[in-house]
């Protein structure tokens, strides 16, 4: 919760991966089934919007995108720690190319302190 305008702050995460050939070695339902338990295990984190985007036929930084947002940086640290433990990165099946957390219109929360003043 934001003090400044007693809104709830909403923090976006966007982690970059790229699939690697252990990955697409697999056929189409070996990847739908490993997706969906690790999904199903995701869903867990209420707190913890999360889509999955694909990217490799626009771009060569990555494959993919796990796009997540909360307003609890915790909970999505916890989300976090559970997919580190999964095959996406013990076999790996990914590599984490970058993460970048982002405050949605953080400038707003900060214009209305200026106000507040």
């Amino acid at each position: 919760m934001s003090e400044a305008d007693g809104t709830e702050t909403s923090w976006v995460i966007v982690v970059q991966l790229t699939a690697l050939p252990a990955w697409l070695a697999l056929t189409r339902e070996q990847r739908r089934t490993i997706a969906d338990r690790i999904g199903g295990e995701a869903r867990q984190h209420r707190d913890v919007q999360v889509r999955w985007l694909d990217t490799e036929a626009f771009t060569a930084d990555c494959s993919d995108v796990l796009l997540a947002e909360t307003p609890d940086l915790a909970a999505w640290y916890h989300l976090f720690e559970m997919l580190r433990d999964t095959e996406l990165f013990t076999t790996p099946y990914f590599r984490l190319m970058r993460i970048v957390t982002c405050v949605e219109d953080g400038y707003c929360g900060y214009e209305k302190t200026l106000e507040a003043r």
